[in-house]
């Protein structure tokens, strides 16, 4: 298996490639600034974090949008990837009321498919100012924090994950649990 992470310049991109190889995955950063047909070469996707708004910041983020609306393969965000996902396929992201740095508490509220073995909650690591306040149509939201009502989310198909934590960092409890649900994902 081959997982193309698409590097936005976050801080803690080069840990989630660091993840999934200790899984025993071939991961890529991949920069996007890549045309869509480079990601023929992978089986899923993973769109890391970074410093950009999906509200203002669009345009900056190379041929993302593309990313999530011209291929099929099971995609995962996290952080800014989360929100560009939900953004691009409908859904709403503003400016978070009460941005969430640091740990905080996760309330798991269905563990299908990304967060099994997760409930009932875990303590995650946090930095974000933006956040997804709707899912798009087709999707579901699976945990909340006292925060932020969309920290996960999942398409119907199973196959379109977001997360706003970040499970690469070792204060996430349970982080590499999220990456091990997300290649036997990336397997259906």
């Amino acid at each position: 298996m081959k997982i193309a992470v698409i590097y936005f310049g976050g801080q803690y991109n080069h840990l989630i490639v660091k993840d999934l190889k200790y899984l025993g995955v071939e991961a890529v950063a991949v920069t996007p600034d890549k045309p869509v047909e480079f990601l023929n070469n992978f089986d899923c996707i993973i769109f890391g974090g970074g410093p950009y708004s999906v509200v203002t910041e669009l345009d900056k983020m190379g041929n993302a949008k593309e990313y999530v609306l011209k291929t099929t393969l099971p995609k995962m965000g996290i952080c800014l990837g989360h929100q560009l996902i939900a953004k691009v396929l409908g859904g709403e992201v503003s400016k978070a009321k009460n941005p969430e740095y640091g740990l905080v508490n996760v309330i798991i509220d269905d563990e299908d498919t990304l967060l099994r073995g997760l409930k009932p909650s875990v303590k995650a690591w946090e930095s974000h100012t933006d956040e997804v306040i709707l899912p798009p149509n087709g999707f579901r939201v699976i945990a909340h924090s006292e925060n932020a009502k969309v920290q996960a989310m999942v398409n119907n198909d199973n196959t379109i994950f977001g997360v706003q934590f970040h499970p690469e960092v070792k204060h996430t409890e349970k982080g590499i649990e999220v990456f091990k649900n997300f290649i036997q994902a990336c397997k259906k």
